[in-house]
């Protein structure tokens, strides 16, 4: 009656019986995306292992999937075919750290060979008779593989498992499943905002931006295109990240990258960024009346305060998933340290809420100013950046 690990399923919602992939394949690669890579397997189980159906199309494949494979424990469906193909791609999982289980096992359909390569088999005791699992139990414990009931329905069908010899329990009785939803950026945007992210580094020389920079082709393109805009009326052509770097400096340079990322995010309303940008603008503009040495990271704060909004994730998600300073961080989710009061005051001055629109020692003229420059500043922007 402890819980020792986990099962995961693919479901298209929480109301779908049944997983309504196009093919075993796709929904099994589904499965190892969204426990390892979006939702996570610690959230999914905490530090437990979890089990995964592998179908043949996956498991003969030389790049079948393995990630934690010290956590994976990999399922054979029972109605896979026991041919020289399949045997080797379970050796190879093996040979990775994978421990493997057969799923749904029933006597005289599954070879020798195949029982040979696994650790554990799982068994539907609902519709097998006390004879047949009495019958079946001691030969596969004599090999020393682990049985697992499923489909447990009741205590009497848990007891008597228990007395033949079974050592892991799975169904109704012991708990329903469960269904965890993740809402995702597209990789696209998700790496834009790090690359973004990375590039509020103060430490990072101009080569080191210049060489992050250049690795987003689409980005680095319409930073060249906006710097050669009218707006900076520059009198040569900028035709170079790292021209682009020496004419308008690291700073300004991080926050032009900054806004045309968020452009990426074409299917929200305008409004959305005019207020991001306004916002980044008064933190900066406050931490430099109060005197800060280093407003950027006032600037990217308020930036990506509205990304909850405009990706539609916790703001706590999409910091884990961002290499930001940890002062950000503390801003972002908790409004605490000296930006996180920059941002509190914003967003208090954003909603007319003049008691708490305060930070530090600044008057509320000199707020209202930050304020003002803000807006005129985001409706500049918008119309630099617009596509």
């Amino acid at each position: 009656m402890t819980v020792v690990a986990y099962e995961l399923l693919y479901r298209e919602s929480p109301a779908a019986a049944r997983a309504a992939a196009l093919d075993a394949r796709s929904t099994a690669l589904k499965v190892v995306a969204d426990s390892a890579l979006e939702i996570g397997l610690d959230r999914l189980a905490g530090g437990l292992p979890v089990h995964i159906n592998y179908p043949r199309e996956v498991l003969v494949s030389p790049s079948a999937p393995s990630l934690h494979a010290e956590r994976v424990v990999i399922e054979v469906v029972e109605d896979v075919p026991n041919d020289h193909e399949l045997l080797e791609g379970i050796r190879t999982l093996r040979a990775r750290g994978h421990h493997i289980a057969l799923d749904d096992y029933a006597a005289g359909i599954n070879g020798a060979a195949l029982l040979d390569l696994v650790d554990m088999v799982k068994i539907d005791v609902s519709n097998a008779s006390p004879e047949a699992l009495a019958g079946m139990a001691p030969e596969l414990i004599q090999r020393g593989l682990r049985l697992i009931a499923q489909d447990v329905r009741t205590i009497e069908q848990f007891e008597r498992c228990l007395e033949i010899g079974f050592d892991g329990f799975q169904g109704d009785f012991l708990q329903r499943p469960q269904t965890f939803l993740q809402q995702r950026i597209p990789s696209s945007r998700l790496a834009t905002l790090r690359l973004v992210a990375a590039l509020q580094n103060e430490d990072y020389s101009v080569e080191e931006v210049e060489q992050l920079l250049s690795q987003d082709v689409s980005m680095s393109y319409r930073v060249l295109r906006c710097i050669n805009s009218s707006f900076y009326n520059l009198p040569q052509k900028v035709d170079s990240i790292r021209k682009a770097i020496v004419i308008l400096g690291l700073e300004s340079l991080r926050q032009l990258c900054t806004l045309v990322a968020l452009q990426g995010f074409d299917d929200r309303p305008p409004s959305l960024f005019i207020t991001a940008m306004a916002r980044a603008r008064m933190c900066e503009q406050l931490s430099r009346l109060a005197g800060a040495a280093d407003t950027g990271a006032y600037f990217i704060t308020g930036l990506f305060s509205m990304l909850d909004v405009i990706t539609g994730m916790p703001i706590a998600r999409l910091t884990d998933e961002l290499p930001l300073a940890p002062q950000v961080v503390r801003a972002l989710v908790a409004e605490e340290g000296e930006i996180g009061a920059a941002l509190k005051c914003a967003r208090a001055y954003e909603r007319a809420a003049w008691e708490r629109s305060v930070y530090g020692s600044l008057s509320p003229g000199m707020i209202r100013a930050a304020y003002v420059d803000a807006v005129f500043w985001a409706e500049q922007a918008q119309a630099l950046i617009a596509p």
